[in-house]
């Protein structure tokens, strides 16, 4: 789980875009290792994998390491006493089976034998019906960033705000979210450095940015009341490369900036989680370690209560959306065009070497190559 080890890491991104919040003071103990249970169950048909490690003290203040932990036996029982068992595969990773399949309404228990002796184990959480936004919209904003020389700066962007839960019964328990958001940018380059007067290299170029500093959770619940939650805002996408924080080759043209985001709909288990980690990253723009600030989720330690379990079991229905996000800027406008969700290739980048369209004949150079859009570009 990703959105997880962001939390758990000790070294973490630095924070892009900052936001002023009150102070948190966290419960410390430092002297004592703790088990951490990062997993996720979705409605999804995919194998679903539980990540565990240990946190254990550092010689040195406040300062911890975490190592993974093997050996264990991992199952997960449904409420009818249906008992899956993971498969170690390594490094602290155990995976379910293929065959499991989860249900809309059905609550699941994971329970962990470590090989100290130890058991661990969560409630029964209920995979709950997924829900979905009711609409979408951007809104043309500037916003402060820290650059990567930590100077405060500002850039404009795109705002997105959703509306939610609009079909939702009034009578029915307040649905709780909470939306994983990225946006990659797309964007070709031509290499100045060669001769281009029959061919020259370009590239095809992307690079996938998490655009929430924090968990972004439905947290207007603890102030409104009622179902129906408007202009929820899921990110912010800053137009131009300055404030991504990385350097641009001499002719570039960025392309598409492309929005995904995954909308889950999580227990009050894991709404009370991301609550706290949030209350402990409004601190100082980051999270402690996992020992210094302890993060506390649903697992216990069952045949010994004093021993810390950090982490989550999260059971969460999920949704996935995509958007291509364009500006008009002549008139201070953002615009979405909704796109297929597609998973973008762990490269950065393709070359292709191609002829210079100024120029009237083909080249017949043999390193000559005619450009192929990839696949997914602009989906």
């Amino acid at each position: 789980m990703i959105h997880l080890k962001n939390i758990f890491l000790i070294i973490m991104l630095v924070v892009v875009f900052s936001r002023c919040t009150e102070i948190y003071n966290p419960v410390i103990n430092s002297n004592t290792e703790a088990l951490i249970v990062e997993g996720l169950i979705t409605n999804e048909a995919r194998p679903f994998t539980i990540k565990l490690s240990k946190a254990v003290p550092f010689p040195f203040d406040s300062v911890s390491i975490s190592r993974d932990v093997t050996g264990a036996k991992v199952t997960v029982t449904d409420k009818y006493t249906s008992t899956t068992t993971f498969s170690d595969v390594g490094r602290g990773n155990y995976i379910l089976p293929a065959s499991f399949k989860s249900k809309i309404g059905n609550s699941y228990k994971l329970h962990v034998e470590t090989t100290d002796g130890n058991i661990y184990e969560s409630g029964f959480e209920t995979l709950l019906p997924p829900q979905n936004f009711d609409s979408i919209r951007g809104y043309y904003a500037s916003q402060s960033y820290m650059d990567p020389d930590n100077n405060y700066k500002s850039t404009d962007g795109g705002d997105i705000r959703v509306d939610l839960f609009d079909s939702v019964p009034k009578t029915a328990s307040p649905p709780l979210c909470r939306f994983n958001v990225n946006v990659t940018v797309q964007y070709t380059y031509e290499d100045a450095t060669t001769d281009t007067t029959t061919w020259h290299w370009f590239y095809f170029g992307w690079k996938k940015f998490d655009i929430n500093s924090n968990e972004n959770i439905t947290d207007e619940r603890s102030v409104a009341p009622g179902t129906v939650i408007k202009n929820h805002s899921i990110g912010f996408v800053p137009f131009g490369m300055s404030s991504y924080g990385f350097e641009m080759p001499p002719l570039t043209y960025v392309n598409y900036y492309y929005l995904r985001f995954n909308q889950y709909t999580i227990n009050m288990d894991s709404y009370n989680f991301y609550k706290g980690a949030n209350s402990q990253l409004a601190s100082s723009g980051k999270l402690f370690d996992p020992v210094t600030a302890q993060l506390y989720g649903n697992m216990k330690c069952i045949n010994n209560p004093s021993k810390i379990v950090l982490g989550l079991f999260e059971v969460s229905s999920v949704t996935r959306a995509a958007f291509i996000v364009s500006t008009l800027r002549s008139v201070g406008k953002v615009v979405l065009y909704k796109r297929a969700y597609v998973d973008i290739p762990d490269i950065g980048g393709v070359s292709y070497k191609i002829w210079d369209k100024s120029y009237s004949t083909t080249p017949k150079d043999s390193a000559f190559i005619k450009i192929p859009f990839p696949s997914w570009w602009n989906h």
